[in-house]
């Protein structure tokens, strides 16, 4: 089974109607399903909701932005996913030292 970091490398490529689903706990190497969603609601078994495929595209198109261009990692853009699933917020920038 592909993990999220998986589906974040391949993004781009993903239909923008499908929904990303996690097996918890949500982390960047949680087992991931990308389909489209049933019109009677309802997740793979064992897995939970995180983000539709156009949101998470959103998300990891801010997280450039903020940082002036700079693309994220497969781990990163799956953090930055997660913390817009759990937040409901784009993950701030943090300062380097």
């Amino acid at each position: 089974m592909p993990r999220l970091v998986d589906v974040m490398s391949a993004l781009a490529s993903a239909d923008s109607e499908a929904t990303i689903y996690v097996s918890t706990p949500i982390e960047p190497y949680s087992d991931v399903v990308v389909c489209i969603e049933p019109d009677e609601g309802g997740s793979p078994a064992g897995l939970v909701y995180l983000l539709e495929v156009s949101l998470a595209r959103d998300v990891l198109h801010t997280w450039a932005r903020w940082r002036d261009g700079r693309q994220p990692s497969a781990e990163e853009a799956a953090k930055a996913v997660i913390y817009y699933a759990q937040h409901d917020a784009y993950e701030p920038v943090r300062p380097t030292a």
